[in-house]
């Protein structure tokens, strides 16, 4: 994986005189200069260009994007060309450095005269003289989506190694706000000297809920009211050791996930996990359960209880998702492994020699979509979801479209979480054909989240970083994507960002979340 330049802002063809060629670059190289020496029918060598990819489509709320590129002709500067309309001059801009942000005012006429309109960009490489030489070119183009987001993001930032993030999770912060500002949302939780994990909002945006460890439990749990000053209390906590159990195994409470309707959720419980810090940077961790069945929390009458139907010991079933309507189930279900030597000592994660046996040699566990009627936690019948399962790889993290007519997945060789060869797939919610996303990137791409209007989804990818990044694309009616827009703006260098979700609530709802239950401990 070769290394991305950082990517800074340069100036605009209304202050290049004043403010970019008399200071950044060589006086020799003027606009109209190097559009005398460009030829249009000429050949030159070309200019890889990382962001946008050509025919990326932007939600018209998008702030300034990056744009930038790989040039190895010894280029020293770049002229970028936007030509909005055939019948309309293009605008030029110059940059010393292979990366390039409009700046705003021009970016908003840029959006306006762009919607539903393709706009085509030429990047070209010069080095400057007398006159100037053209080396390299590249093109590429862009539309404006009509369609808006309509919906704000809720995402956690990790530092990284994982196993640094794990010893000291105080470092790791919550996000929440509008992707319309050129800066990061706010952060909105922070310095939780306990770890902190995966959340989940119901359908209209009322109710949080997330895996927090409380009082050293590892299977804590909390649900409370989003509000702009929100609190995580002692009465919002439930521990999913509380599932009743014949034994004196301990439980994590794996990928809970609350209802649409935010009166049930659903979790992994009597699981165990394998966990391997790793060497690399971008991939630090190898963590999935391998023993676990589903279990259901009801808050109107405080039980705990399995699904029937998902609650087999000889499966794992995890990482489960719910239907807009609530009334399906749809989880990862593998053949649970034989652990010989962590029976009867009430383990979460498994031994280390357990789980080197497991992944020995790059032997593959490989998961599988399996959907279940809900029937108010009577469960039923699992079944195999064609198109995500059976097929040789690793199926995970199923997220349905508000609609509910699709289903989108990960899928990979093996395992689950933080894979390198991760990719979005697409079936009908009753199975079918997978369909590989036209979104994906090159380097991991997970944690997925629909917008609530259902026209937009974000993800994670590795594509650009080792410190995962969002982005984000556009879903048609036949359930098409487009090519991935970065939201670079989103997340700081030294973070990971991860779990991203769409939330149906106003950019301003949460403005600060409060770990009351420690001062309380």
């Amino acid at each position: 994986m070769r290394k991305r330049a950082v990517w800074l802002v340069a100036g605009t063809t209304m202050v290049i005189a004043a403010a970019l060629s008399l200071r950044m670059l060589p006086e020799t190289c003027r606009i109209e200069d190097v559009l005398a020496a460009y030829q249009e029918q000429a050949e030159y060598a070309d200019i890889a260009i990382d962001h946008p990819l050509d025919e990326t489509l932007f939600p018209p709320e998008m702030p300034p994007p990056l744009f930038c590129w790989n040039d190895a002709t010894g280029s020293k500067a770049w002229l970028v060309r936007i030509t909005l309309a055939a019948d309309q001059p293009p605008l030029h801009w110059l940059t010393r450095r292979p990366n390039w942000t409009p700046p705003q005012r021009d970016w908003e006429n840029i959006k306006g005269r762009s919607r539903e309109r393709e706009v085509q960009v030429v990047v070209l490489g010069i080095c400057p003289g007398r006159p100037p030489e053209i080396l390299s070119r590249a093109r590429t183009s862009f539309r404006t989506s009509a369609d808006p987001v309509e919906a704000p993001l809720f995402y956690r930032e990790v530092n990284l190694p994982f196993l640094e993030a794990d010893k000291d999770p105080s470092k790791i912060r919550w996000r929440f706000g509008s992707l319309a500002s050129p800066e990061a949302p706010p952060v909105v939780l922070e310095k939780l000297p306990v770890c902190g994990n995966c959340h989940s909002f119901s359908r209209d945006g009322t109710t949080l809920a997330m895996d927090v460890d409380y009082a050293d439990n590892k299977g804590s749990y909390v649900i409370t009211e989003v509000k702009k000053q929100m609190a995580f209390r002692p009465e919002d906590i439930i521990t999913w050791d509380d599932f009743p159990r014949e034994d004196d195994a301990v439980t994590f409470g794996l990928m809970s996930q609350i209802s649409p309707n935010g009166r049930y959720v659903v979790s992994t419980v009597k699981d165990m996990a394998v966990f391997i810090p790793r060497d690399p940077l971008a991939f630090s961790q190898l963590f999935f359960p391998v023993k676990g069945i589903l279990c259901i929390f009801d808050r109107q009458t405080r039980q705990f209880r399995a699904l029937p139907g998902a609650d087999d010991p000889n499966f794992v079933q995890s990482n489960a998702t719910w239907s807009p309507d609530g009334k399906h189930i749809v989880f990862a279900r593998a053949r649970a492994a034989d652990l010989q030597h962590t029976k009867g000592q009430g383990l979460v994660a498994i031994t280390r020699a357990e789980a080197a046996a497991l992944v020995a040699d790059g032997r593959p566990f490989r998961f599988d979509l399996y959907r279940i009627a809900f029937n108010g936690g009577a469960g039923g019948v699992a079944e195999p979801l064609e198109g995500a399962s059976h097929n040789g790889r690793s199926n995970y993290f199923a997220r349905y479209s508000p609609d509910g007519r699709w289903i989108v997945f990960c899928q990979a060789n093996s395992y689950m979480l933080l894979q390198p060869d991760s990719e979005l797939y697409i079936i009908p919610a009753e199975g079918g054909a997978a369909r590989r996303l036209r979104c994906n990137t090159h380097r991991m791409n997970s944690w997925h989240s629909f917008s609530p209007n259902g026209k937009w989804l974000v993800f994670s990818s590795k594509a650009c970083s080792d410190y995962t990044q969002l982005f984000l694309t556009h879903l048609d009616a036949n359930g098409y994507t487009t090519p991935p827009a970065l939201l670079a703006h989103l997340t700081a260098s030294d973070r990971a960002a991860n779990i991203p979700e769409f939330v149906n609530a106003r950019p301003d709802a949460i403005a600060k979340i409060h770990e009351r239950f420690l001062r309380d401990r």
